[in-house]
């Protein structure tokens, strides 16, 4: 495409952006900026209000980073009500070459003026002893998803007991039926996920199965483990939160949810970490920036970092990663934040975890 082609396309996008009267037209629109790649145009159509007016702008970032050419928008059971309305949105595409995705989400929209606006999921809300706790507002899941309440301030405790970081009362958690509607409201490139969170995001979690005291178990690690993330983000700031590599960010997230990980699940952990060491190991380095990150390297950034965490608080004492995830928030730099911690350089403390666990 030329430049002056791409600029038309993009003007055209932004028109598109002010002229949906319709919810049909809105659908449109939405589906021409997913299709294009376009984050601004796409960002332009969500509605002024509400948690996904955060959520979309990493949406729509990744829109331009994996554009989506073939995905299509349609709404359907269309209930309005003045100047909102409720609709049943189906997102069709294809995420990797051969995996074609279908997703249906009750979802709002909401008339600003004579523009109709995407407003993201429509949610049941449940009572909550602390945070905000919403269920997607598919037929049963609010009383799936009840028991989950009393579960918030203990996964909260957790993170402060473990890491001595505190989460927000008002911490806002979005549960879900299924892995595929929940991994459709974050990324379209997003393979299944069973817990979500980003820097000034809700969390997102799949409603757990099983026996009640293993769904009980699961509710609290995944709760735990996104709470780590929602804590340090907001410990580390929003620009110090981004300075902080992947990795390590899921090594904490693993290290603060222990109590919640039945041992034969956590041996398993440690031995693919002390595996990796052997024979495997991607460099840290690498795994620093999760959307560049491959999806079949998303288990050494998990192992791996959980292995090099449950060595720095062995051999530098139970704050030290907390320590090294601050001094990288603070500048970014590898080598300063290895020094934080008593290590030369950050190469120095990378040869130095993987030899701990190829011996452990």
């Amino acid at each position: 495409m030329t430049l002056r082609a791409a600029l038309l396309a993009g003007l055209m996008l932004c028109s598109a952006a002010l002229s949906q009267r319709t919810p049909q037209e809105l659908a449109g629109a939405l589906q021409a900026a997913a299709r294009a790649g376009n984050a601004a145009a796409y960002r332009a159509l969500l509605a002024p209000e509400g948690t996904f007016t955060v959520e979309g702008a990493n949406f729509a970032a990744d829109l331009a980073r994996r554009v989506p050419r073939d995905v299509t928008y349609t709404f359907s059971d269309v209930q309005q009500q003045g100047a909102r309305a409720e609709a049943t949105l189906t997102l069709v595409w294809t995420r990797v070459p051969g995996e074609v995705r279908r997703v249906t989400l009750p979802v709002e929209l909401l008339r600003v003026g004579e523009v109709w606006r995407y407003a993201g999921e429509a949610f049941t809300p449940l009572k909550a002893g602390a945070g905000r706790l919403l269920a997607l507002k598919v037929p049963g899941l609010a009383q799936r998803a009840d028991w989950l309440a009393p579960l918030l301030p203990r996964a909260s405790r957790e993170v402060e007991r473990v890491l001595g970081l505190s989460v927000p009362q008002g911490a806002v958690v979005k549960v879900y039926p299924d892995a595929e509607r929940l991994s459709a409201t974050v990324y379209p490139s997003l393979q299944p996920v069973s817990g979500w969170n980003e820097p000034g995001e809700a969390i997102k979690l799949v409603v757990p199965g099983g026996s009640p005291a293993e769904a009980q178990a699961s509710a609290l690690r995944l709760l735990t483990h996104e709470f780590t993330h929602l804590a340090v983000g907001l410990a580390a700031g929003s620009g110090g939160d981004k300075r902080i590599p992947w990795w390590l960010h899921e090594g904490l997230a693993n290290l603060a949810a222990r109590a919640f990980v039945a041992e034969s699940g956590w041996r398993a952990w440690q031995v693919r970490a002390n595996a990796y060491a052997r024979a495997g190991w991607v460099p840290l380095a690498e795994l620093a920036d999760f959307p560049a990150v491959p999806e079949a390297r998303w288990d050494n950034a998990y192992r791996q970092g959980l292995g090099v965490v449950e060595f720095l608080s062995d051999e530098q004492g139970g704050d030290a990663p907390w320590r090294f995830a601050q001094a990288f928030a603070q500048s970014g730099d590898r080598d300063r934040a290895a020094r934080a911690v008593g290590f030369a350089s950050f190469a120095a403390l990378e040869t130095a975890a993987r030899a701990w666990l190829a011996a452990r």
